[in-house]
């Protein structure tokens, strides 16, 4: 081959080339990109790496909304505790001739209950610091007339819905100051004046003493236990003070607002 032949022979070969490349431009070529594989110690790493948002919010505000929950890490308690309950279990362990007694349920707990009215569950057990003997009979903690009034308190929450009972109660325990359970009952019957005669028959009856064996039973299941002082409340079965003879009403409205707002929330 001359050396004419030889250089066209090589144009030719660069020609050829040339056209592949321009061929592989206009070509959809797709490249797999290989899979990472983060270890566990990596992950770790990452997420103490990440700068994360402080809790430096009170406990009592953590469930108040989504961003509180997260950055305090109760998001799933907070959705727990929202799902769980639709309305507030308000329980009101008392006496029927405590002086602290009387004057909360005269003077607050019927606006508390009409306040909340469809969004609490009021219940109310008529036992205290009496005490239940071995032998079955119960001691008060104000003497015989208390046993009578608690036991005639029972039988009335027996017999009629709280709504209807509670009327009946603040009437009772107003006429009850100076005067006889007798009097007191004959003075507040007409608000339970259709159950006068059934709730007159627990009265008189064993069914009285066993419903105030059940006060009992219901008191000491509260944690903590001994109740020392009444009122005692009790919110879903949690007090939020001990000392109930300085409850104070305005922190009691405030605490259930908020528990209410709590429940509310949607995340």
């Amino acid at each position: 081959m001359d050396v004419s032949g030889f250089i066209a022979l090589l144009l030719a070969l660069f020609d050829d080339i040339s056209n592949e490349r321009t061929e592989l431009k206009h070509q959809n070529v797709s490249y797999s990109t290989p899979p990472i594989v983060i270890t566990s110690t990596e992950r770790l790493r990452v997420e103490m790496a990440t700068p994360k948002k402080v809790c430096d919010i009170p406990p009592d505000l953590w469930c108040d909304s989504f961003d509180a929950a997260q950055r305090c890490g109760v998001l799933h308690q907070c959705e727990q505790f929202r799902r769980s309950r639709r309305t507030i279990k308000l329980t009101l362990i008392y006496e029927a001739l405590c002086p602290y007694c009387q004057r909360f349920i005269i003077n607050h707990l019927g606006n508390l209950y009409h306040q909340f009215r469809g969004q609490i569950e009021l219940e109310l057990v008529p036992w205290g610091n009496s005490r239940l003997l071995r032998d079955g009979t119960i001691k008060c903690n104000h003497g015989e007339v208390e046993c009578d009034a608690n036991r005639l308190h029972g039988c009335v929450l027996d017999t009629v819905k709280v709504k209807h009972a509670l009327p009946f109660i603040i009437c009772f325990e107003r006429a009850l100051v100076g005067s006889t359970v007798e009097a007191a009952f004959q003075h507040c019957s007409g608000f339970i004046r259709h159950h006068y005669r059934t709730i007159r028959r627990c009265f008189e009856s064993d069914r009285g003493i066993q419903l105030q064996h059940k006060a009992a039973h219901r008191t000491m299941s509260v944690r903590p236990n001994p109740i020392v002082e009444v009122p005692y409340i009790l919110i879903n079965d949690y007090s939020p003070n001990t000392d109930t003879n300085n409850l104070n009403v305005f922190a009691l409205q405030h605490l259930l607002k908020k528990w209410l707002r709590s429940i509310k929330y949607r995340f």
